[in-house]
Formats: C-alpha cells, sequence, structure tokens
C-alpha cells in the first residue's frame, strides 16, 4: 500500500516538464565534474549544476541558449537543440583568472569572506536584527515522479542459464506505476501557517490550515517534524531532523572547507558564489552546498545545502531584501530527496540509512531485465515553502510562552475558499486526484484507525472507543508481591478533551493483597495546559524512593530494577493538585496529600519520645520542570512534545505539616535533578545525571533517600546475575544505605555502534557513578540497620548493549571507602535489555 509506504519510509516529489535538458558540467582535462557551476538561460535566470556537475532545465520553452561559467574557466555558451536532451559541456581552465582568485596574499580569498559572513551574522539575522516579524506561509509536500520519465512498456523477464536467456515472466510494475502517475501523485499534503515573531517572546507557528492525503485528523508526529530549519544563521542547521553544523557557524571553519564559484548580481545586487564541503569525509554523509553572500553586507540571499549518498537530500532557502529594514528576509524555502546513486550512509531524523551489502551481495545476478530502470527509483519527495504578507518591525502579540507550533481547532475542516485564499500555487488536477483516491483507499482499508491504535500501543495504551487501557498494569513482578497481574484505563479524547477519569486496580500473588487507584481531573485552559485533580490509591511505596510529580506517567516494555524490590510501605493516600503552564518549557504542580503509612517490614521510629510503627503524613508539595530547549505542538487534544533538549532541569519541595489532617511529622524535603546530553552529529553522546536530595525534621525512613541501588543481595556472584538499569547504582546493595541528605553523579559515554555485520552492531557504552551523603540521629531509626553514604560511593563499568534482540551485557566494579574485603562482592555482572522499535 502507497500510504504505508510514505509513512514508514518517508523518503522517495515534484517535477512538471516541457521539453526537459539535463546535462553535465565538467572539467576538459580531467573530466572531473565541476560542482555548483552556473548555468544561465537568460538574465541573470537559470540554474547550477549539482555536486556531480550534473543539472536539469525542466522547461527551454523560448532558450536558445545556454551560457555555463565557474570561476577559473572560460564561459562557455552552448546552443539548445530541440532533438537533443543531454549535453555534457567541457569547460577549459583560464589560469590567469584562477591564479588571481584563488590565491590573494597566500590564503583563500573564499576564507575572508565566510569570515566576515559569521562576523555579520548578527546584523544578518532576522531573529536579530528585527524586533518583530510576522507572515503567512503555504507549503506543499508531495511524493511523486514525472510519468514521462518513466518506461511504461511490459518487462520481460530471463534467467541466465548454460550461456542462455531462459523467459520466467512479465513484470507490469512499470508500466502501472507510470500509469498511476499520469492519474495522480503517490501522495500529496498541505499547509498554511501564520509564523510570527518577537524578541522577548521568540518564534511561534501557528497552523490555520492542514490537509493529509487519506487522513482526517492530522498525524501531529509529522506536523511537528522539522524537515527544514526556519533560519541559515544559526550555529546548527536541520535537515529531515538531522542537526548539522552550519556552514557559517562561529566553529564552521573547522568543519568546512570554502572556495569561491564565481560572483553574480541577483536580486539586482551583487553576490558572492562560495561552495562550502566537509574537511573531512564522515561515516555518515556531510553537508555541502553553495552560499551566496551579498557583497556589501555579507548577508545570505540563497542558501542550498546537499546530502549525497544513498538517498540525496537537496535544501535550499532564498532571501529577498527589505530596504527599509536593511535586511535579507527568508521568503521561500525547498527541499528535495530522492533516490541516490552512491553506497554512502545518510543521516535521517536522527537514524542512519544505508545499504544492506549482504543483501547487494546476494541478488540473483543471473536475472535480466529488458526495461532497464525500475520507475519506483525515480519517485521524490519535495517541500516547498512560501512566504507572503510579511510584516517587519511591526506590533505583533503572542499568546504565552516556549511553544513552538500552535495548531487551531478547525485546521483539518477549512473549506476550498480557505485554502484558494492562501495557496501560493493552484493544485493540479492530479494533487486533487490524490486526495480523492488516498481518501478513498484509507476510509475504505481503515488504515486511519490502525495507525491510531499503533501510536497508541507504543506509548502503551490499547484503545477502546472512550477509554484507553493501561498496558503498564497488564503483568508485573517483583520479590515482594510476587507476580501481579492488573488492568488500567483512563478515557481519551472521544469521551472529553476537557475531562479525564483514571483507574487501575492488580493483585500480588506474593503478598496475596489487592492494590487500587481511581482519579478525576479537569482541564482549565487548554493554552496553559492547566488541569485541576484529585486521586485516591491504596498500594505499595518503595521505601527510600523519590519521584518527581511533574514526570507525569512513563511506559516502560521491561523495567528491570523493580524485579528484586524487597523493601516497602502500604500507602492510602488521598490527593488533590493542580497542573499550571508558567510557559510551554516551565511546568509546575502544586499537590496536597493526606496519607496513612504501614511499613510491611519491622521498623520504629522514634520522634518526640513516641514509637512509631505507623503513622499518618499530612504534605504540600511544589513542583518544577525546566526544559528551555524542548519543543511543543499544542493540538486540539493538548500539549505534545515534538522535540526533546537539553539540559533539563527539576526542582520539588516537600513539606509536611504535624497536627493537620492527623499529621504526625513535621519536615521538609528539597530535591533536584539535572539531566544534561551531549550529542556531536555523527558522533559518541555523552549524558550526565545529577540528582540531590536534602531533608530536615522528623524524617522516618520510608522517606529517607535510597540513592537508586540495583544489586540484589546475594553471596554468589552468578545469584546475583539480573538486569541493569540505566541510571541505578549496579554494585550497591539494595537497603544497604539510606539518608537524609544526598547527592549522585553519573556520566554515560555512548560510543557510536560497531559495525561487525549488517545485524550484528553492538554498542559500548563506558559509565561512571557516584554518591555521598550523610544522616542525622541514625538511632532513631530502630530494628532496622543501614549505612549512611558519608564516606562516598564509587562504581565504574562498561555495558556491552545490543548483542541479540536487544539483549546486551554489564560489568561493573565498587571501589573506594565502601569497597568490600570480598573481590566478587565488588563485581556486578548482568544483562541489559534495550527495546528498539527499528524507527
Amino acid at each position: 500500500m502507497r500510504i504505508y509506504l510514505f509513512l514508514l519510509l518517508f523518503t522517495p516529489l515534484l517535477s512538471f516538464s516541457q521539453k526537459p535538458v539535463s546535462g553535465v558540467v565538467i572539467d576538459s582535462k580531467t573530466e572531473k565534474p565541476l560542482p555548483f557551476a552556473n548555468v544561465i538561460t537568460g538574465k541573470y535566470e537559470g540554474t547550477i549544476t549539482d555536486i556531480d556537475g550534473k543539472f536539469e532545465i525542466p522547461n527551454t520553452k523560448g532558450v536558445s541558449s545556454i551560457t555555463v561559467s565557474y570561476i577559473g574557466y572560460i564561459s562557455k555558451t552552448i546552443n539548445i537543440n530541440p532533438n537533443q536532451k543531454f549535453y555534457t559541456i567541457k569547460m577549459e581552465e583560464n589560469v590567469e583568472q584562477l591564479n588571481e582568485v584563488v590565491l590573494v596574499g597566500g590564503e583563500n580569498p573564499a576564507l575572508a569572506i565566510i569570515r566576515n559572513a559569521i562576523k555579520s551574522r548578527k546584523l544578518n539575522n532576522p531573529e536579530k536584527a528585527l524586533n518583530s516579524f510576522k507572515f503567512n506561509a503555504y507549503n506543499k509536500l508531495v511524493v511523486t515522479a514525472n510519468p514521462d520519465s518513466i518506461n511504461g512498456a511490459l518487462d520481460s523477464i530471463y534467467v541466465k542459464k548454460d550461456g542462455k536467456l531462459k523467459f520466467t515472466q512479465i513484470d507490469s510494475s512499470n508500466y502501472k506505476l507510470k500509469k498511476d502517475l499520469e492519474r495522480s501523485h503517490f501522495y500529496i499534503s498541505e499547509k498554511v501557517s501564520e509564523y510570527a515573531f518577537t524578541k522577548s517572546k521568540g518564534k511561534r507557528e501557528t497552523i490555520l490550515a492542514t490537509r493529509m492525503a487519506g487522513f482526517q485528523e492530522p498525524i501531529y508526529e509529522i506536523l511537528s517534524l522539522q524537515i527544514q530549519s526556519f533560519s541559515f544563521y544559526n550555529n546548527i542547521y536541520t535537515v529531515f531532523g538531522t542537526d548539522y553544523v552550519n556552514p557559517i557557524a562561529s566553529n564552521a571553519l573547522r568543519t568546512y572547507d570554502y572556495k569561491i564559484l564565481d560572483t553574480i548580481n541577483k536580486n539586482t545586487r551583487p553576490a558572492y558564489m562560495i561552495y562550502y564541503f566537509p574537511k573531512k569525509k564522515g561515516k555518515v554523509a556531510g553537508l555541502e552546498g553553495v552560499l551566496y553572500i551579498d557583497t556589501e553586507s555579507y548577508a545570505l540571499q540563497k542558501a542550498i545545502a546537499q546530502l549525497k549518498a544513498v538517498i540525496e537530500v537537496k535544501a535550499t532557502q532564498t532571501f529577498n531584501y527589505r530596504q527599509n529594514e536593511k535586511v535579507w528576509f527568508p521568503v521561500e524555502k525547498e527541499i528535495k530527496i530522492s533516490k541516490g546513486e552512491t553506497d554512502d550512509n545518510i543521516s535521517l531524523f536522527g537514524i542512519t540509512i544505508n545499504v544492506d551489502q549482504s543483501e547487494e551481495e546476494t541478488r540473483d545476478s543471473t536475472r535480466v531485465h529488458t526495461n532497464g530502470r525500475d520507475g519506483s527509483e525515480l519517485l521524490h519527495l519535495i517541500s516547498r515553502e512560501k512566504n507572503f504578507d510579511i510584516e517587519l518591525n511591526q506590533p505583533v502579540t503572542i499568546k504565552g510562552r516556549g511553544l513552538a507550533v500552535d495548531l487551531v481547532d478547525n485546521a483539518n475542516r477549512r473549506d476550498e475558499d480557505f485554502w484558494n485564499k492562501y495557496r501560493t500555487e493552484d493544485i493540479s488536477e492530479r494533487g486533487r486526484e490524490t486526495y480523492h483516491i488516498l481518501d478513498s483507499i484509507v476510509e475504505e482499508e481503515k488504515i486511519e484507525k490502525k495507525i491510531g491504535i499503533a501510536k497508541k500501543v507504543i506509548d502503551g495504551y490499547f484503545p477502546t472507543k472512550y477509554v484507553d487501557f493501561d498496558l503498564r498494569y497488564l503483568i508485573k513482578y517483583n520479590n515482594f508481591e510476587g507476580f501481579k497481574p492488573g488492568i488500567g484505563a483512563i478515557t481519551n479524547d472521544r469521551f472529553s478533551t476537557k475531562y479525564r477519569l483514571t483507574g487501575y486496580g492488580i493483585y500480588g500473588f506474593g503478598d496475596r493483597d489487592f492494590k487500587y487507584g481511581l482519579g478525576a481531573a479537569a482541564r482549565l485552559n487548554r493554552f496553559t495546559s492547566t488541569w485541576v485533580g484529585a486521586a485516591y490509591s491504596d498500594d505499595l511505596v518503595e521505601t527510600g524512593s523519590s519521584a518527581f510529580n511533574t514526570d507525569g506517567r512513563a511506559f516502560y516494555v521491561f523495567e528491570p530494577r523493580l524485579f528484586n524490590l524487597t523493601l516497602f510501605h502500604k500507602t492510602k493516600k488521598i490527593s488533590a493538585y493542580l497542573e499550571h503552564d508558567v510557559t510551554s518549557k516551565l511546568q509546575t504542580r502544586l499537590q496536597f496529600n493526606k496519607s496513612d503509612i504501614d511499613p510491611t517490614f519491622d521498623y520504629t521510629f522514634l520522634s518526640n519520645g513516641n514509637a512509631f510503627t505507623d503513622f499518618e503524613l499530612s504534605t504540600a508539595q511544589i513542583s518544577f520542570q525546566w526544559s528551555p530547549f524542548n519543543e511543543y505542538i499544542l493540538t486540539p487534544k493538548g500539549k505534545k512534545l515534538s522535540k526533546r533538549g537539553f539540559p533539563q532541569f527539576t526542582f520539588q519541595a516537600t513539606q509536611s505539616f504535624d497536627n493537620v489532617l492527623g499529621g504526625d511529622f513535621n519536615f521538609t524535603k528539597l530535591d533536584f535533578r539535572f539531566i544534561h546530553e551531549i550529542a556531536p552529529v555523527n558522533k559518541a553522546t555523552t549524558s550526565f545525571l545529577i540528582r540531590a536530595g536534602i531533608g530536615f525534621g522528623d524524617i522516618p525512613l520510608t522517606h529517607l533517600y535510597h540513592a537508586s541501588p540495583n544489586n540484589p543481595d546475594n553471596d554468589a556472584i552468578l545469584k546475583r546475575f539480573s538486569v541493569a538499569d540505566t541510571n541505578s547504582f549496579e554494585t550497591m546493595f539494595f537497603n544497604e544505605f539510606f539518608s537524609d541528605r544526598y547527592a549522585s553523579f553519573q556520566v554515560r559515554h555512548s560510543l557510536r555502534r560497531f559495525k561487525i555485520s549488517q545485524r550484528f552492531r553492538p554498542e559500548l557504552v563506558l559509565v561512571s557513578r557516584f554518591a555521598i551523603g550523610d544522616i542525622s540521629d541514625q538511632d532513631r531509626h530502630q530494628t532496622f540497620e543501614f549505612e549512611s553514604l558519608d564516606q562516598g560511593f564509587y562504581e565504574s563499568g562498561f555495558e556491552l548493549n545490543k548483542l541479540f534482540k536487544g539483549f546486551g551485557l554489564s560489568f561493573f566494579y565498587r571501589y573506594g571507602p565502601y569497597s568490600l574485603p570480598r573481590f566478587d562482592n565488588n563485581i556486578s555482572f548482568k544483562f541489559t535489555f534495550n527495546f528498539d522499535l527499528g524507527f
């Protein structure tokens, strides 16, 4: 099904031709291609060659000749022959011009131009030079091919045997594809957006209209994908979700080499054409292309970025000069993706795509086709966006802060009059027919419903009409409760987008006890994600654990650390809470709890001369989650994360009150977490985790800190063999340490996966962890022995992940003041498990 091909691969879009002409420009002596040579068909009009020196002029109507120019070469004019479709243009060097341009004072003059462009970025960047701007944009994305380029003849397939060709079958796939493409495109979508920017609130895209062929409801994950950066002035330029060093970034000279191609007049102002390309060839394709740099202001008039690999990508951004504001402002951007002509790897949305050499080698070389190239290889994707109604430095109002994209409620229900008002180019009959065909296919085969179910399952839900069942509760296990099957549910958007009801129930076969929880909430404001709610639970809580209320729900296929838990306290808790986004990137939650707590182990806490074996707590909590580099899309169903950024900060304050609603203790806890990740393009990833907490007052053991241990307390190393967790201390025994103040630090350095074979690509991760803590009045905690962390706990080791079906191995060693006398007790040797959906 072609809709599946688009959604799952998002690869191989728009070529209309009348008398097309193509060709290649090469050096006359070396016959090497000349990348990005100017091919002029009229006054300042034409195209440029690509990385391989190839060019294409889709329509030569009224064109009698083309002129090719390239720095260091003699310009050449070629007359167009109506009967000739392909030209090989050989250019001769102009030695004098080459010497003048390539070296001036012993230095490549392109470097001086690039340095000035980098130096002038702040003056030329619209988001720095302007106080505000607003404009509308129309985007059309098409997956298609030119039917005329496909040989529609039936393909006869033969097999070589004993030096002879034996006919086997007729292949009509090219014929059918050509007929289909003459009628419609492979896929089409459209979008109308309003962009607004102020220096105080940043940039906001408001999607006014969206239409995706085959879908009544837009796919938010696709709407939020960053196919191409808005600006070519930031240090990072994004192409199909993968970040690259911008060729005019502050550190660009360490990444790219540069070469002057030409000086041309564009928009009546001269511009340098600068060719940039990576200094070193990496494991995946790097950016190369052309910058048109204004000779006066060193601003960008146009920028082209290409990726040449197994898939080829070409991204273009065009600017127009605004005289009043003296700034070059973006007016159009385009990105095209098609099948490549090399086997080099490429990264799309952070995923490396390569050719499976093993499959290439095992292809049947005895099969012979009479119809040449497979027509599906000519399919391409093109996304073009044009800006209009541009207003600069005019009053702009942006509601709220930190939101990247806002999707209006009726964006997917716009009528044809609305679309005709905003389209910058008419939609063709092929485009209209694409909508008609795909809408019919998707409705008939219920594809939209199937995709919706798949998305919910990935998030950990099984959807029904009004209720989604929570897959977290299906089956779990720990050493105290044993196997504990259960069921959980939450009302979905069909029930209401403003109200939600939740509930769960589980039964532990080990402790023979039933646990459950109920909750209800109402949304007060969609834009600020303001919810008010209440909940009740009768369940077990891990002793010494500390959760952040702003973390919300998390779904894991496998939670290894929970298997070996033995220390719990039974908690009956009623809570009321208020969630509110101060900005989209700063979430808060205020929560009040009334809890009855009964430890499941032998424990007595001494407080004010009284001995407590069970107790009541009345607490208030305020939590903050700040993710300054996250990006979000606001949909009619609520806020969704579109891009995770780092660093991330979380803070939570808890106050327990005695003599309030029966509370027994008065104490204060302050908790902090810092997460950061450094992930250079196509290099190793380093992540950092810092957690800290401090408590004052009468804090029972249940609410102390245990620093997240994950080592079963068994003598033999093989009996401690379990599954490692990502952020736990693998050599720290369960229930070994408790503190009322602590800090822990972890660094993980994940190397790029080793390609031993196409299917066997393990990943090596180096890990070090440290924790330190202390406790006041340890004698108050009776009948339970433990240590503090006042001397500092150390462990280091490595993980060898993804050895087989997501499983791997880990090895950690415990050292420092808390190292144990027996060598083997300091060792942790475990499985690792990384669940990978394959995309």
